[in-house]
Order: C-alpha cells, then sequence, then structure tokens
C-alpha cells in the first residue's frame, strides 16, 4: 500500500459573518497517498476549495492538524518546508497569472522563490519545464494576453513544476477550457504524474473524470467527507445516499440550501436525504463498510 504523504486530522476551519458561524471545513480527515491520484468530489460550495487553500496556509485552522510527512505544516515555523513541497493549480489561468509579466517573467520568480538561480542562467531551466507541459520555448518571452486559454494553464502548471514539489493540487484545472482542450490537459497531467511520480490531489465536481484517473477518492459535502475509499469501490459500491445521488447526476433535483440550513446536531446531509429518519439526528462517524471503504451514514 502505498505511503500517506499528507494527511490531515480534525481539521476545522470556521469563518464569521455578523455573528453566524460558517463551518466551512468541520473536522476533516484526509490522507493522500505518496505517487498516486487522490480525489476530491462535491458539488459547489461544499469546501473543495477551502480545503485547498487551508493546505497551502491560506488559512488557519481552527483546530486540527496537517501533516506533511510526519511534519505539521500548519505551524509558521515549517512554512518553507511546505512552499517547497506543495504548489497548486487554480481553476481559472486567467486570473492565475499576472497580464504585465512574461512568461519568462512569471517562471522566473517561481524558480527564484526556493533556489539562487541568476538570470542568465534561467532560460536553459525554463526551456525544459516548458518541454514538460508540451509549450514551446518560443513562448518565452511573449505576455500571457497573446496566448490561449490552453497554454496560460500549461504555463500554471509548469509554474507549480518548476520547484519539483513533492505534491501538486489541482482545483479543478480544465473547468474552464473547452472540452477538447480539457482532454488535451488531462492527458499531459496523466503523463506528468506517472512520469516524474508526483502525487496529485485532484480536485473536481466532473465524477466521470474523477472515476477514470483517480486511485483513491473522497466524497464531500459541507464541510464533511460523507464517504471514502480506493475509486472502483466508491463508484461500483456507493454507500452515502449523497454519493448515489452524484453518481445519477440527478443531485441538482434537490432543494438548495445554504451554509445556515445545515443541520450540524446530527447527518449534515439529512435535510436533503430522502431516507432520513430519527436516527439522522445523531453524531454520525465515519465507519468501516468494506476494507478501506468507509461511510458516514447511519443507515449503511
Amino acid at each position: 500500500m502505498a505511503q500517506e504523504i499528507l494527511e490531515t486530522k480534525n481539521l476545522q476551519v470556521y469563518f464569521y459573518q455578523k455573528r453566524k458561524v460558517i463551518k466551512a471545513l468541520d473536522g476533516i480527515d484526509l490522507a493522500v497517498r505518496e505517487e498516486l491520484i487522490t480525489s476530491l468530489a462535491g458539488e459547489s460550495g461544499c469546501g473543495k476549495t477551502t480545503l485547498a487553500k487551508t493546505l497551502l496556509g491560506f488559512y488557519a485552522p481552527r483546530k486540527g492538524s496537517i501533516c506533511f510527512k510526519g511534519i505539521d505544516i500548519a505551524k509558521k515555523s515549517n512554512e518553507e518546508l511546505l512552499r517547497q513541497n506543495i504548489q497548486i493549480v487554480f481553476q481559472n489561468p486567467f486570473l492565475s497569472v499576472d497580464f504585465r509579466y512574461t512568461v519568462f517573467s512569471i517562471l522566473f520568480e517561481a524558480l527564484s522563490a526556493h533556489k539562487k538561480v541568476k538570470k542568465k542562467d534561467a532560460p536553459e531551466i525554463l526551456e525544459k519545464v516548458l518541454k514538460e507541459v508540451e509549450l514551446n520555448k518560443d513562448i518565452m518571452f511573449r505576455f500571457p494576453h497573446q496566448l490561449s486559454g490552453g497554454q496560460i494553464q500549461r504555463v500554471c502548471l509548469a509554474r507549480a513544476l518548476i520547484n519539483k514539489p513533492s505534491l501538486v493540487i489541482l482545483d479543478e484545472p480544465t473547468s474552464s477550457l473547452d472540452i477538447t482542450t480539457a482532454a488535451k490537459i488531462i492527458r499531459l497531467l496523466l503523463d506528468i504524474q506517472q512520469r516524474l511520480g508526483i502525487t496529485f490531489l485532484f480536485i473536481s465536481h466532473n465524477l466521470r473524470l474523477l472515476r477514470k484517473i483517480s486511485d483513491y477518492s473522497y466524497i464531500m459535502y459541507y464541510g464533511k467527507i460523507v464517504e471514502t475509499g480506493p475509486t472502483e469501490l466508491v463508484y461500483k459500491n456507493p454507500l452515502h445516499p449523497y454519493t448515489k445521488l452524484l453518481l445519477e447526476a440527478s443531485y441538482y433535483k434537490l432543494k438548495h440550501l445554504s451554509q445556515e440550513d445545515i443541520s450540524f446536531l446530527g447527518c449534515p446531509f439529512q435535510p436533503r436525504c430522502l431516507l432520513k429518519n430519527k436516527l439522522c439526528e445523531k453524531e454520525v462517524f465515519p465507519k468501516e463498510v468494506e476494507p478501506s471503504h468507509f461511510v458516514s451514514c447511519h443507515l449503511v
């Protein structure tokens, strides 16, 4: 079994708005396995991006730990370790780069953040990383507005890879691209992952895609993990009612709820669940239903 490279325990991130508490992350236990693709799925607003930003240090946890190879990177003293080993590719490539910078400047800034490199020596290094993402060195001195969306996303990927991180978080990296370009980016990502042995945490609401590419899956609902396990187990035998709805592509039929409507006294899904009963009002904990397949549901 692959070794865990990143692990969170009881991770909590709360936001406070006008005397209301928004439990963006409410006790997240996550394990990302080395040199594999771990996926995180759930509808918009469930906390996927908040989790990614918390792993990167954008948000400080209210409670819980984030351990990278056994070291708690949530502590300020370990911030440099986090920056060197964990990178992210965001959803919208157009908002991820400074349009005043050339591709060279964008990549050199990332390279020089952790390594002492002279500008005269940089082109050779940047040429190699551009080749890794199937971009020609000729674009090095172009500005982002001179590139296509797919090319800009490849530049963002090159920036994430340039310091050879151990883990790359991919936050819906193809959702803003057309189908053809998205397919090429996915093929490129899989090739890079296999060739370089980089660990990926892939965040998306596209379950068909996640089933094809990921080794281990987490299903998230309003700040909680409701089901987890090896991808084929989760998709062949979905146990939580929410997972079943996602796979049936029928979750849009359910009443939309805001964070304020969610019950935190028991299962968070109970206000929308067609199978709920009195038992669902009690606190629910993950239980192992089959080897490595966990679900948080009283009815299973």
